[in-house]
């Protein structure tokens, strides 16, 4: 692995987070499924990463009651995300990740960060190579509105500038801006067990 992002993993390491450095969208598949136990309650947040992997079809045939909000009913969408979580485990991704190994999130309906900060006892990131960054937070967040929030905004048919244009403008934005919480995961939380499937793979935005 590069210097850079060895330096990452150590970070993430030192930090509380357990990191599984694999090649492919593949690898991080099978693993997931080698190690979310059948039976369990899966929440996923809104993650183009874990859509990538393929792998909610396979928990569910394996036995797992998988909670995500692709596909589903709007009114369906709250009781989801309440389940979610309050899952055994929670698949996301995150933004960015920076130099250090801190993992970084902007979200709107800040459902997937509720559930990251104060939700399932056992989260798993999906975290391709592509999504470091050469800095700390501020180059973090530069990297997800330049890069990621125009992709998801026009993923999700928002009409923000971004997805216009590409630039963010924030005193533009208006009701369907994305922006509306940006947090910088440092250290696991106290009580929970967190691993990084850090994938070389690019996956993502």
């Amino acid at each position: 692995m590069e210097q850079h992002l060895q330096t990452a993993v150590d970070g993430m390491r030192k930090h509380g987070f357990t990191v599984v450095e694999l090649e492919t969208a593949a690898q991080a598949r099978e693993y997931l499924l080698d190690h979310v136990p059948a039976g369990a309650s899966v929440g996923v947040g809104g993650s183009v990463s874990v859509r990538d992997i393929d792998v909610l079809p396979a928990l569910s045939r394996k036995g797992c009651r998988v909670y995500t909000s692709w596909g589903a009913k709007p009114e369906d969408v709250p009781m989801i995300r309440e389940c979610s979580r309050k899952a055994d485990v929670y698949l996301s991704s995150a933004n960015a990740v920076t130099r250090n190994g801190s993992l970084v999130f902007i979200d709107g309906n800040c459902n997937r960060v509720g559930a990251i900060l104060d939700g399932p006892g056992t989260v798993y990131f999906v975290v391709s190579h592509s999504k470091w960054v050469d800095g700390g937070i501020n180059t973090a967040v530069a990297r997800i509105k330049q890069t990621a929030c125009p992709q998801n905004a026009r993923r999700i048919g928002l009409k923000t500038p971004c997805a216009a244009t590409g630039f963010c403008k924030p005193d533009e934005c208006g009701e369907d801006c994305m922006c509306r919480a940006i947090v910088s995961l440092e250290r696991v939380p106290r009580g929970r067990a967190m691993t990084v499937l850090f994938v070389e793979e690019t996956l993502g935005y």
